[in-house]
């Protein structure tokens, strides 16, 4: 049972004592910054002005100047024409800061989304043996995106979102079946709308190999092009309460034909709240892959997401 499983990684000690040193013990996390309540905040970010609805549609809005620290607990299951495909599971921790810088006085800003991915028993396929075996846990490649990216807004309620970068990945994996073993980089793009009801828009980038040699940390020059395309949509409901979801779907140029595309379908719940003086997005997220890799790839993924909103450390710095 998905849910069963799932609820028994979030438990489990490893998951819990990783989620307590990210969340508690970083400098930045809100419990650190709790002692700059009533401190002067950034500017977009006026976090004790904004409803509890205001802030949900804020949290969804890609473009948006509100900085906050996501977590999310990802379960997935797989098949595939692999022997004993169907049988297996992971769990993935992320940790994605997202950090707004403004620019000007015209609501731009040059957004910075790092993410750090562990993962926790990932099921590797040993084709010479015909058999399955599983990592314990491993650090990821890290990827990021670094955007300019606006909202306009053509009256109170409605406008349109906006933003240009680029997206990357950085040979950091431990174990090489977790990683390309290349460093990666590639132009990103996404638009959307704001309405009444809430947002919605769509993101895309490609990366390529930057190439590599010599043995060590992104020595890997095997021609990589892989396209991302994320749809999002944020749904308001009323007292903090939004339907919404970010599915993302790839496509991998360089793969055989049946191992190219990776399309899931999504929906999920998420309550903003007000907790101790720091504003919280509890998200829960269910998603059906309708495509995957024909050897091997995700059929479903539950997904728990925890973020407070906070002011942005880095900012600091610059001031």
């Amino acid at each position: 049972m998905i849910y069963k499983s799932f609820l028994g990684a979030i438990i489990s000690r490893r998951v819990t004592a990783l989620l307590t040193v990210l969340i508690v013990g970083l400098p930045w996390s809100p419990f650190a910054l709790a002692q700059q309540e009533g401190e002067q905040q950034d500017a977009g970010q006026p976090q004790g002005e904004l409803s509890a609805d205001d802030t949900a549609k804020a949290l969804a809005n890609p473009a948006g100047s509100l900085a906050n620290l996501a977590n999310n607990l990802t379960y997935r299951t797989f098949k595939g024409d692999l022997p004993g495909a169907g049988d297996q599971t992971a769990v993935t921790y992320t940790f994605q800061p997202v950090l707004p810088f403004p620019v000007g006085d015209k609501g731009r800003n040059i957004i910075v989304r790092p993410a750090f991915t562990i993962s926790f028993d990932q099921p590797i396929f040993d084709s010479s043996q015909g058999t399955w075996s599983n990592l314990d846990t491993e650090f990821n490649d890290i990827t990021f995106d670094t955007v300019y990216a606006g909202t306009t807004m053509t009256s109170k309620s409605t406008g349109y979102l906006w933003g240009v970068g680029v997206a990357g990945t950085l040979p950091t994996a431990t174990n090489s079946a977790l990683g390309g073993d290349q460093w990666r980089l590639g132009p990103e793009l996404f638009g959307g709308i704001i309405r009444d009801w809430g947002v919605a828009g769509g993101l895309i980038n490609n990366q390529w190999n930057l190439g590599g040699g010599g043995g060590g940390p992104g020595s890997n020059d095997e021609p990589y092009s892989t396209t991302t395309i994320q749809y999002f949509y944020g749904i308001g409901l009323g007292n903090g309460w939004q339907i919404l979801s970010g599915p993302v779907i790839t496509y991998d140029w360089k793969a055989s034909s049946g191992e190219k595309w990776s399309l899931p379908l999504g929906t999920g719940i998420a309550k903003t709240t007000k907790i101790g003086g720091t504003t919280w997005r509890f998200q829960i997220e269910i998603q059906y892959y309708v495509k995957q890799p024909d050897s091997f790839g995700s059929e479903w993924s539950l997904t728990f997401d925890f973020r407070p909103v906070i002011q942005n450390p880095v900012l600091g710095w610059f001031q």
